[in-house]
């Protein structure tokens, strides 16, 4: 089966929406969300390596709304085919595929794979001339470069230039550069979470009375009862010979401003404007006229940084003619009233 024909069949199957067993079956790569990957990866290259996985990354509200920035609005966006100013008839496979995968999709996990991985990679089916009919996005966990040859392998196995279509990002994946702050960015939240849980910082119940002695079941009942209280904020009762001792006062100003320098971190991580990741602002309510700014600045900033990789590959002599080159029509994003039919879309 061709590779082509084997994506075009499984093209519905990514690492993180899968109904059926994918097409490939090989060993699981370092780039892969599974447990399985962690223990081949340290077993292969030696010492305590702990990655992060993409499924741990969207876990951090920052990023997953960052994410849903650049990708819900990029994504949606057609692709526009032009000689110098003049914009041309689009190829069929810019906005239609003989795929399970809507091109709009197609792209959205394109700019996942960006963002997360630092590359992309397409299968693509060419005509009697070399011009392409038709792609589909190879899963992350199918595909590597090799680190020999520095070509592109699909299930262990390489691929030649016409088959496949690479896309390299505009920096390094997020799970690279910003592993140690997605690791920060969780561990402050598991933190958050327990103090919701128990507001009170660790209580000791210490018995001062060395002839007091309670039952194991005496001794339950009364932590049970004190953490009922720190549960529900309400008060509990001890014994004349039991004392309280309160050990470590973590102040809650911590997770808040710890939460929000995170999402300013991942907002410059990703390159998106930090007022559109944070859930207030300490001044003043957004007005019309920052969400406008904000706008402004994602369309003709944020989402330029992204969309530029994907034009110049895309406008490549292997995909379109030379003199021509594709690009994102962003003509219903930098409209002021925007139609209410939206971007166009296969009929």
């Amino acid at each position: 089966m061709a590779l082509w024909d084997a994506f075009r069949l499984a093209s519905r199957v990514t690492a993180l929406q899968s109904d059926a067993s994918p097409v490939y079956s090989s060993i699981s790569s370092p780039w892969t969300t599974t447990a399985l990957s962690k223990i081949a990866y340290s077993d292969i290259f030696g010492g305590d390596v702990t990655l992060v996985s993409r499924a741990e990354a969207m876990k951090v509200p920052a990023i997953a709304k960052g994410r849903a920035l650049i990708v819900g609005t990029l994504a949606r966006q057609p692709l526009a085919k032009f000689r110098g100013a003049t914009q041309l008839a689009p190829d069929a496979w810019m906005y239609r595929t003989n795929s399970q995968v809507a091109p709009q999709v197609r792209m959205a996990w394109t700019l996942d794979d960006l963002i997360f991985y630092g590359n992309s990679l397409w299968a693509v089916q060419r005509g009697t001339r070399d011009n392409i009919l038709d792609a589909v996005r190879v899963p992350r966990e199918y595909w590597q470069v090799d680190p020999d040859s520095l070509g592109i392998l699909v299930n262990g196995k390489t691929v030649t230039a016409e088959e496949v279509l690479y896309f390299e990002g505009p920096q390094d994946g997020l799970l690279d550069i910003a592993s140690d702050d997605i690791k920060a960015a969780r561990a402050m939240s598991r933190a958050w979470a327990s103090r919701v849980d128990a507001p009170v910082p660790l209580i000791e119940l210490h018995i001062t009375d060395v002839n007091a002695q309670l039952t194991d079941d005496e001794q339950d009942a009364l932590v049970d009862s004190w953490e009922e209280a720190r549960r529900l904020g309400g008060t509990a009762l001890t014994p004349a010979e039991i004392e309280t001792k309160v050990h470590g006062n973590t102040p809650t100003d911590l997770f808040v401003n710890g939460r929000n320098a995170s999402r300013l971190d991942f907002a410059n991580y990703l390159g998106v404007p930090a007022a559109l990741l944070e859930g207030s602002t300490s001044t003043a309510s957004l007005t019309y006229s920052t969400k406008e700014g904000s706008r402004n600045e994602l369309v003709d900033l944020s989402l330029a940084f992204w969309a530029t990789p994907i034009e110049a590959r895309l406008s490549m002599d292997d995909v379109t003619p030379a003199g021509t080159r594709i690009a994102f029509d962003l003509t219903y994003l930098s409209t002021p009233t925007q139609p209410a039919s939206g971007p166009v879309s296969e009929d």
